[in-house]
């Protein structure tokens, strides 16, 4: 993985219009994007450039994304794709999302969104590439956190709780499992504890105004005060991370069930995308609480 200089990032659709937005976007922003716009020439172009980033299509001609997904992560295995989709092709995205891929974003997708989500996944992968401060010692880890509103921002506190991960998971998952506690702390800060629904978030960023409303709900008195409560423990057999807010919860059980028809029904990505990444997601009764578990995979004989 290629750190030096401006962060690489490989942009693969077949269609010209698009790949040529994005390329401009990124470089507005100080990537440094590539283009292709098949399968093939983007594994040629990964094996090149050794990019921080990927963000393909899933239906292109040649090869389809979960295609692609497989022969970059056989180059890397903690090659971080995201991937770009329509109606139709739910259940090929399902399965590259059970095969590795970080995110998805439903065409057409607001470009700032997808920008912001770059961005983190860079930072993610650089600071993972810095830090290499793994115990082979450690036996056990648990951890709290208090988060109060207003907090500039929980990197820190997710970097903390991953720090030791690499004990008991391979390091190709730790991208996708923090990616999965990033968005639950997001969800128990602006659902939560400032009450934003997912309707005015998507109204915000696609008026890119949502710094401008989180700091108008933290700004209210009654939600002032508000806190997330963050424990995390690492056992040889367990990972666990506890998340909880002081909103007023929400209804859980109505949460669709991860199948490929229900994929783009989700409101958000973050609660699909842990379903994905744990083995479990537990809600307390009034959903002001979730419980995110992994444990390490049994070697296949």
């Amino acid at each position: 993985m290629d750190t030096r200089g401006s962060p690489g990032v490989l942009v693969v659709d077949d269609e010209a219009a698009l790949r040529s937005l994005l390329r401009r976007m990124l470089e507005s922003e100080g990537f440094e994007p590539v283009c292709a716009n098949d399968g093939e020439e983007a594994i040629r172009l990964f094996r090149d450039r050794s990019p921080l980033v990927v963000v393909s299509d899933i239906r292109m001609p040649r090869m389809d994304g979960l295609a692609l997904l497989t022969e970059i992560r056989k180059i890397d295995r903690e090659a971080a794709v995201i991937l770009m989709t329509g109606q139709g092709n739910e259940d090929v995205l399902l399965r590259a999302l059970r095969g590795g891929a970080t995110n998805f974003f439903k065409k057409p997708f607001n470009s700032r969104e997808l920008l912001d989500e770059i961005r983190r996944i860079v930072s993610f992968r650089q600071e993972a590439a810095g830090s290499a401060r793994i115990s082979p010692y450690l036996i056990e880890e648990t951890m709290s956190f208090v988060l109060p509103v207003g907090a500039p921002g929980h990197g820190a506190v997710v970097n903390r709780i991953m720090q030791q991960l690499p004990n008991i998971l391979p390091a190709e998952e730790t991208l996708n499992l923090r990616i999965g506690i990033e968005e639950m702390i997001t969800n128990a800060v602006e659902h939560g504890n400032l009450g934003i629904s997912f309707e005015e978030k998507s109204s915000a960023i696609r008026e890119g105004r949502l710094a401008e409303l989180i700091a108008e709900r933290t700004g209210e008195g009654r939600r002032a005060g508000r806190k997330v409560f963050i424990t995390s423990r690492l056992a040889p057999d367990l990972f666990e991370v506890t998340i909880r807010d002081e909103g007023q919860g929400f209804d859980w059980r109505a949460l669709p069930v991860v199948s490929p028809e229900n994929l783009l029904a989700f409101n958000g990505r973050g609660i699909f995308l842990t379903k994905i990444y744990f083995d479990e997601v537990e809600y307390n009764e009034p959903g002001n609480q979730v419980t995110l578990r992994r444990r390490p995979r049994k070697p296949q004989n």
